[in-house]
């Protein structure tokens, strides 16, 4: 098999993993992943990974595959230090989840001295506990837990994680927060606003990268659905 992470130096100080749907990819998914680059080192590299489908949610993303590819691609055009990478994509079928932590162990087998991190929101830090072999996940690439005040707060997240996690735990839990700016966003939001107003509604200069937008107005992305 060949290397999934050519495209990074044998010397990177260690590779921050960003997974999502990014359906579509929206300015927080550039800017608030760079920011925790950032904090923790500009040798770092940052890869994002769209998944095939989340095990957390019961439909997939409304954009293929390959037209989320294109739009993380177009987002991530001129950034330095940062790959988007097919791996879950490739290995897994529509009728499939996709695991976190079998990407993990794939790049851990081919790359095993590279330092791993595994970017999360505080919403998936919340329910940590039930992901597929969250302890394995854990030991493999330590998770890095982006914090958005003031809509979000560092003891109220860990008192919501409290009933899962031992004493111990939760002291580890508290070092892998990373504040970062707010951006109230979502591609939930974004979607709604596509669906309702078009490509070209002014509510998405503030949140949509232009060469995504792009991608979106020519193909046509996320319009409403005809009955």
């Amino acid at each position: 098999m060949s290397d999934l992470l050519a495209d990074i130096p044998k010397n990177a100080e260690g590779v921050l993993i960003f997974g999502g749907t990014f359906d579509p990819p929206h300015l927080a998914h550039r800017d608030l992943p760079e920011q925790v680059r950032e904090h923790l080192g500009m040798g770092w590299w940052l890869v994002y990974i769209p998944a095939a489908r989340s095990p957390h949610k019961e439909s997939g993303p409304i954009a293929s595959n390959t037209e989320r590819l294109e739009m993380l691609r177009a987002m991530t055009d001129g950034l330095t230090h940062t790959v988007v990478s097919d791996v879950e994509i490739s290995r897994h079928t529509e009728k499939e989840p996709s695991y976190t932590v079998d990407t993990i162990e794939t790049f851990r087998a081919e790359r095993p001295k590279l330092t791993m991190r595994l970017l999360i929101g505080a919403d998936q830090a919340r329910a940590f506990h039930r992901w597929h072999r969250a302890q394995a996940v854990i030991e493999l690439a330590e998770p890095v837990v982006m914090l958005r005040p003031p809509n979000e707060d560092a003891a109220v997240l860990l008192a919501a994680m409290q009933p899962y996690w031992n004493e111990y735990e939760l002291a580890e839990w508290s070092t892998r927060i990373v504040t970062v700016d707010l951006q109230d966003t979502s591609a939930t939001t974004v979607r709604k606003i596509l669906q309702e107003q078009g490509a070209r509604s002014p509510e998405l200069d503030t949140v949509l990268p232009h060469p995504v937008r792009e991608i979106i107005e020519k193909k046509g992305l996320y319009r409403p659905t005809l009955s």
